[in-house]
């Protein structure tokens, strides 16, 4: 996987959920998935900055993921109202 490419392998039923959808909406399955990540980020940088501080402590974790998610989704709401 290069820095900026992931290929992602569909199963048949989801390929062709995909291809229903396109059909109905003309917004391709690339185009899906990335409006999916780009929504779902805060969530996974919050993840992973709670690893990398918590050092393995669950309880530190749950609490660095809520610090860290309220944060990031403050940061994006003020980012949107300027």
């Amino acid at each position: 996987m290069s820095a900026d490419t992931l290929t992602i392998k569909l199963d048949p039923e989801l390929l062709a959920l995909f291809r229903r959808y396109e059909a109905h909406t003309q917004i391709t399955a690339q185009f899906y998935i990335d409006e999916l990540l780009a929504k779902t980020r805060p969530t996974l940088q919050a993840v992973v900055e709670a690893l990398d501080e918590a050092a393995g402590d669950p309880e530190a974790l749950a609490q660095l993921f809520g610090r860290r998610l309220a944060s990031l989704m403050q940061q994006q709401g003020d980012q949107v109202s300027a």
